[in-house]
């Protein structure tokens, strides 16, 4: 401490709460040492605590003018300090620094406390460098922006900081999808990168330029539309998992029907102007959605076919719709006084799901992004959901094996809000499930990004059909880690995110946020989030964010990274409105 002056000293220690004195020269914002300087006077400042041998690291929270205690140290203070008031500060201790041959180390303690009469120092740039993460320790990095207080820059090991899962939260154009861009452009020049994005507005593409990178790197998927590059969902590659998500059944009865409809799709055909099903090798429909009353012998002659096992499977998938027939008639036909019927009081319990597949398979927003048509298999060999699922998941997130592209952009822009949280949910349905299948000794590291988390992590349905609905992002949430699965959130709503996958975050950065709602959902999900700094979100400047958790050492107020390039999330330009439109030669058109 020899090379520098102190601006301060101890004169209260109340709990965990240490105040300072400021000395007289050094009640301007700024002090200087020799290796420059350093702001000492806003609230989120850090100072250093000479305590002999250890430098113990306080952390501004409040700044006063106070009149000067009744002992100071001999010459701490002038004759006119009784007329003038002292510059009194507030802190915590945050941690300590230790030297280590040429090395210093910042060690996370809250518990240490100084002598009164302690002097204080401004943090030289090594120190405040050591206090943000000594990147040079650190295989796989990543910088995330710079402290806005001491200008360091906050560099985070990769593997802890995302492994553990990580939010990022903040109103819509304060920095979100520029910050994530710019994590994202420097984890895909790793080699083994595999990163995953669900991109519901479109932004990602332009800020990773194919031409930039060796070819099959970057791998974009367009979900939905006519373009020769768009790709829909074959609907049974959803299988019994994602169906089930998407079509939301009730356990008691609905759960059944629509797992025996699954079961047995393989085995028929659809006849579409009849609007019916047959079994495979059948020359005409039998099987039916509406209840009808003619035709029951023949309808519970063939379900009799499925059930026993005798049925053929068929060549290629049937429409969606042919899940209607198979729901109804698995649950309405019955045989009474050795007849058989349809009961309409049985196709009440079942109807409201036949609605659900009537409209789906009718919605041309749905039918633009999934494929109800049916067709040939994806896979080799005979007719098999779990195979398909299976594909799709392999297609979407990566296998087991190596893939050649480090960052697969999943464009998802032609989706429509009101069916996000079913089609997204239904494809995390399948990935959870191919996930734990593959077991820990398989697994493959990858970043699942998933933007607009809002928008479909969340509980659909209430009571006990919310909970089975939400069961497969919030295992992912809960167990992916051990899988070798890293997600990272992007939402504008915290307090709509399901509460289970916001509280599995274990590192946050977030910009600002306004809504009281949002700021309650932070401070209860984050065990790492102090209420005055919670407090300090609803004001943050554009592009600046509160960095805190598990992998930061401690809070740290950044002026985030940027992204370069940009992805497309810029603000409409209303400045151009003054300018006039440019003239056309109408022989140019």
């Amino acid at each position: 401490m020899k090379s520098r002056s102190a601006i301060g000293y101890v004169v209260l220690i109340d709990g965990v709460d240490i105040t300072l004195n400021m000395l007289d020269k050094h009640r301007g914002h700024l002090a200087s040492h020799s290796q420059g300087v350093s702001i000492v006077a806003e609230v989120g400042s850090l100072l250093g605590i000479d305590v002999g041998g250890r430098l113990l690291v306080m952390k501004v929270l409040s700044l006063a003018f106070a009149e000067p205690r009744e002992a100071h140290r001999f010459g701490a203070a002038s004759n006119s300090s009784s007329a003038e008031p002292l510059r009194n500060l507030t802190g915590v201790v945050v941690g300590q620094l230790k030297r280590e041959a040429s090395k210093v180390r910042f060690i996370a303690d809250s518990l240490s406390t100084p002598s009164l009469g302690s002097e204080v120092y401004p943090l030289t740039q090594a120190e405040l460098s050591a206090v943000l993460g000594d990147a040079a320790e650190l295989k796989a990095r990543v910088h995330l922006g710079d402290d806005l207080r001491g200008g360091g820059r906050l560099v985070v090991g990769l593997e802890n900081f995302i492994s553990r899962h990580v939010a990022v939260l903040g109103s819509s154009g304060q920095g979100k999808s520029c910050l994530t861009a710019a994590v994202l452009q420097q984890v895909v020049q790793m080699p083994r990168s595999r990163i995953v994005v669900f991109d519901i507005n479109g932004e990602y593409e332009d800020a990773f330029p194919s031409q930039q990178y060796a070819e099959g790197v970057v791998k974009i998927t367009r979900l939905g539309g006519t373009s020769p590059d768009a790709f829909r969902l074959p609907y049974y590659a959803l299988g019994r998992l994602g169906l089930q998500r998407l079509l939301m059944p009730s356990d008691k009865t609905q759960r059944p029907a629509l797992a025996f409809a699954l079961d047995h799709l393989h085995q028929v055909s659809w006849f579409q102007q009849a609007r019916g099903i047959g079994l495979a090798n059948d020359q005409n429909a039998t099987l039916f959605d509406d209840c009808r009353s003619a035709g029951a012998p023949g309808a519970l002659q063939a379900m009799s076919a499925l059930r026993d096992g005798t049925a053929t499977p068929a060549d290629v998938w049937p429409s969606m719709r042919a899940l209607g027939p198979l729901i109804a008639e698995s649950h309405c036909l019955v045989l009474k006084n050795n007849v058989a019927q349809r009961d309409a009081y049985l196709y009440g319990n079942v109807a409201p799901l036949l609605t659900r597949v009537w409209r789906l398979t009718e919605d041309a927003m749905f039918r633009d992004v999934v494929n109800v048509a049916g067709g040939a298999p994806t896979t080799t060999g005979a007719l098999n959901w779990r195979r398909e699922a299976k594909a799709l998941v392999d297609l979407i997130f990566g296998g087991s094996a190596p893939e050649p592209w480090r960052i697969h952009i999943v464009d998802l822009r032609r989706l429509s809000h009101d069916l996000t949280p079913f089609v997204l949910g239904a494809l995390l349905e399948l990935y959870a499930y191919e996930l734990f299948r593959r077991g820990q000794a398989n697994k493959v590291a990858t970043m699942l990004v998933l933007e607009e988390a809002h928008h479909y992590l969340r509980s659909v349905g209430s009571g006990e059909d919310e909970a089975n609905n939400a069961l497969a992002y919030e295992r992912l949430a809960k167990e992916g880690r051990k899988f070798g699965l890293a997600l990272w959130l992007s939402t504008q709503r915290p307090s709509e995110l399901s509460p289970t996958v916001l509280s599995q975050c274990n590192n946050w950065i977030s910009f600002r946020l306004t809504s009281e709602k949002d700021l309650n959902a932070v401070q209860w999900a984050s065990e790492w989030a102090d209420r005055r700094e919670v407090k300090r979100i609803a004001g943050l400047a554009r592009q600046h964010a509160l960095a805190f958790g598990g992998s930061i050492q401690m809070p740290t107020l950044i002026r985030a990274a940027t992204a370069a390039p940009l992805p497309r999330s810029e603000d409409g330009r209303f400045d151009d409105w003054t300018e006039p439109y440019p003239t056309i030669n109408i022989d140019d058109l």
